[in-house]
């Protein structure tokens, strides 16, 4: 059988350990685990556990816990991509896949062209739904990290904050590309980009003022899903750990 990674919201102990409702019915019930299975169980911080399952009390697993070590998957660059909310299932598509490349931080987003609205985008159904998403991503890939997912905000309340020292936002009429970036080795990014129908002129201008620097993935324009996944493979392949 092979080995499952299981994320868990409470760090282990070592010995006997009852693994709490939602996960032990996610691999009780959706992953059919019998008595012996092997998993590993992580945290989100980087940190990860043995265990093996042993039997089940009520609705949680019962797992034989081994004593944790840190094998942290975290990028060395830690991006922020900050992204208008998109319809349906390319949102959560882009979630997974930022999860799967290493975003550090997801910050969702509100602009003149967003086609959701942000009172849709700032209930706790929503969110939960999300965190939902980072976490099977994270299972799926083997990560040992989770991306922080931050509260939706309208772009001009996120570009008011404090920023990153490299903040890129995308615009296929940029004269210069991601790779043309030079300088240091880069830590930390916050990558912009925007939705259906790009950003308005103003609200790349407001990102100009505040210090992010224009740039296009290439001479195609790219869907809003695509785009940031693009950029952030892009990222990580010149400063991350792709490649």
């Amino acid at each position: 059988m092979p080995r499952i990674h299981l994320y868990s919201d409470i760090t282990p102990r070592a010995g006997e350990f009852a693994l709490a409702e939602a996960p032990s019915h996610h691999l009780l019930r959706v992953l059919r685990a019998r008595r012996g299975q092997e998993l590993t169980l992580f945290t989100g911080d980087g940190h990860e556990y043995r265990a093996t399952l042993t039997g089940v009390a009520g609705k949680a697993a019962l797992l034989a816990v081994e004593e944790g070590i840190l094998r942290d998957t975290a990028s060395p660059l830690a991006v922020t991509l900050a992204v208008p909310v998109l319809r349906g299932e390319r949102w959560d598509w882009l979630l997974q896949k930022a999860t799967e490349l290493g975003v550090a931080r997801i910050q969702p987003l509100h602009s003149r062209y967003c086609q959701v609205p942000l009172v849709e985008t700032q209930g706790e159904k929503r969110r939960k739904r999300w965190q939902e998403i980072l976490i099977a991503a994270a299972e799926q890939s083997q990560a040992t990290r989770l991306p922080a997912l931050a509260p939706a905000l309208s772009l001009a309340d996120y570009l008011q904050q404090s920023h990153a020292p490299t903040c890129l936002v995308l615009d296929s009429t940029a004269q210069e590309g991601l790779n043309s970036m030079s300088g240091p080795h880069a830590t930390e990014v916050e990558l912009l980009t925007g939705p259906e129908g790009g950003l308005a002129p103003e609200e790349l201008q407001a990102a100009r003022d505040r210090g992010f620097l224009l740039r296009r993935c290439g001479p195609r324009i790219l869907r809003a899903e695509t785009a940031p996944i693009a950029a952030l493979a892009i990222l990580q392949a010149r400063w991350g750990d792709l490649g």
